[in-house]
């Protein structure tokens, strides 16, 4: 049977941030190449992903940054460089890059829902369910966020939102898959696409690969 044309369907999840640069050139790979699998593509943050995993929601996940647990395999998928993003044209990001200190400073901060990067002593009075409602309020000049250039790269190029590398932090993007769960042949397939399309985004700019010993964050 392992000769045969993998089919069935693959249940795959991942932060909004990678969903919007994985997920359409994913599924036209899977389309062309194994027309008999089907696809079931959903977005959350990485402890509800985790959480469907262990419940048989999802076949796959992309995580960032999981917690251990004995009852998942985790493989490391790309560990990508960390940006604090804001308003357009804003003083502090437009030298491209923050030291500690400033980062400390910073007036204010868009924070995700499941954990806090940023120092305590910086305010947040906004925390949000994914990427695309923390780029809008950055965007606004309400408070900073941190997302990994992936998840910003088309609102910098517009002049959306402006961007500064946070050198000491990185974002660990993981695949996730159940333990003592037989991984079919159309996961594998998925798997091998995911690696490959993550390769060419790295080629092309879209991803920029972090150094694996910086600070573990969350960006989401």
């Amino acid at each position: 049977t392992e000769n045969r044309e993998p089919s069935g369907t693959v249940r795959l999840g991942a932060p909004s941030s990678l969903a919007d640069i994985l997920y359409a050139p994913l599924a036209k790979s899977i389309v062309e190449r194994f027309p008999r699998v089907r696809l079931e593509l959903s977005e959350g943050l990485t402890e509800s992903m985790c959480d469907r995993l262990l419940r048989a929601e999802l076949d796959l996940g992309i995580v960032t940054m999981p917690q251990p647990n004995d009852h998942l395999a985790f493989e490391m998928l790309v560990v990508e460089q960390v940006f604090l993003i804001g308003a357009p044209r804003d003083p502090l990001l437009q030298k491209g890059k923050l030291t500690k200190r400033e980062f400390n400073a910073l007036p204010a901060a868009v924070l995700p829902l499941s954990r806090n990067p940023f120092p305590a002593e910086v305010p947040s009075s906004l925390r949000v369910d994914g990427a695309t409602p923390m780029k809008r309020i950055a965007a606004s000049g309400l408070g900073y966020g941190l997302l990994p250039f992936s998840g910003i790269h088309q609102e910098v190029a517009a002049g959306l939102l402006s961007a500064a590398l946070v050198p000491w932090l990185r974002a660990d993007r993981v695949l996730a898959l159940p333990r003592g769960r037989p991984v079919s042949r159309a996961t594998r397939e998925v798997v091998a696409a995911l690696k490959e399309i993550c390769r060419d985004m790295i080629q092309k700019g879209i991803i920029l690969t972090a150094p694996g010993r910086l600070q573990p964050t969350w960006a989401g």
